[in-house]
This record gives structure tokens, sequence and C-alpha cells, in this order.
């Protein structure tokens, strides 16, 4: 199995999932594990046996046919690596990435203020302050930073592109 990501719910998933008798591939994008994770997980991850720690890596391919087979990561400067994995499980952050995007309100954290959380109120759930943009998932502001919601958002968000597009 491979878990990616360098923060607490990834080493939490890691150790979860050695503990029951899984090998367990944690890929981190940083260099050094203990940066985002607290020391008791990192302590326990590195002296767990069947907990393979990957720093400065991503996951550049999924492998399989009906079902995953195997990841490739890649950590600059060397040769890919093949691991054979069943499952992915991305604990990727909840930072948003919003710097990008201009002429939206914005809260004080960087995520993006939508329908309620605007100051006016908007006339479609998920729109932004911009005719026209939604925001969905982990960049919303006050979303729940799950991948399930990400989806759940993003669905919804549909009947409001749809109304926008309409009232044109």
């Amino acid at each position: 199995m491979t878990v990616v990501g360098g923060a607490n719910s990834a080493g939490q998933a890691a150790l979860s999932l050695a503990a029951r008798g899984a090998t367990v591939d944690l890929v981190v994008r940083g260099h050094d594990l203990a940066a985002r994770m607290s020391s008791y997980l990192t302590d326990r991850i590195q002296a767990h046996s069947r907990i393979r720690v990957h720093t400065g890596s991503t996951v550049s391919e999924l492998a399989g046919g009906d079902t995953l087979t195997s990841v490739v990561v890649e950590r600059p400067g060397e040769r890919p690596q093949r691991l054979a994995s069943r499952a992915l499980f991305c604990f990727v952050g909840a930072d948003p990435v919003s710097g990008w995007l201009t002429g939206v309100a914005k809260a004080e954290d960087g995520f993006v203020l939508t329908d309620v959380g605007l100051p006016a109120g908007s006339a479609l759930p998920y729109q932004t302050s911009a005719p026209r943009v939604f925001a969905v998932g982990d960049l919303r502001s006050g979303s729940t930073k799950r991948v399930a919601t990400a989806v759940g958002d993003g669905a919804s968000a549909v009947s409001s592109v749809h109304a926008a597009l309409a009232g044109d």
C-alpha cells in the first residue's frame, strides 16, 4: 500500500495500515519527515518494520488493470522506482494554493470565499465574488477538507454553473 503525504494524517494512516499487517510505502514530498509531522509519529514510523519512507519524492505513475498493481516513485537525481501497491491513499494537506487566482474575494488564510461567506452573499451556491467563477473542495473557505467533500461540491456546483449560463 502507498500513502502520500508528510503530515500527521498521513503518518497516522501509515501506522494504522502497518498495524493491520500491510507493508506501507510512505511517500513524502519534503526532505524531512519531521518537518510537518509530530515527533511521536515520526519516531514510530521510523521504528516500524513494515513502513518504508521515501522523502523528497513524488508519485509519477499509477499502473494496473482493473485494480492498482504498482506506483512509480521519483526522487530528483535518482532512477524512478516501481513499487508494488494495491492501494493509494493521498493526504496532500489543507493549505490553499490560491495565489494564482486573482479577482476573487479570499479569507485571510487564502481560502476562496463563496456564496454565504461573501459579505453581500451570492445568488448561487459555490459562486465566488466574480461572476461565473465557482470554487469547490479544499480551496473553498469553510469546506471540510476531504476528497469526498470535493467530489460532492463539484457535482453540486454543476447546477449553479447551469443556472449562471442560463441567465446569460
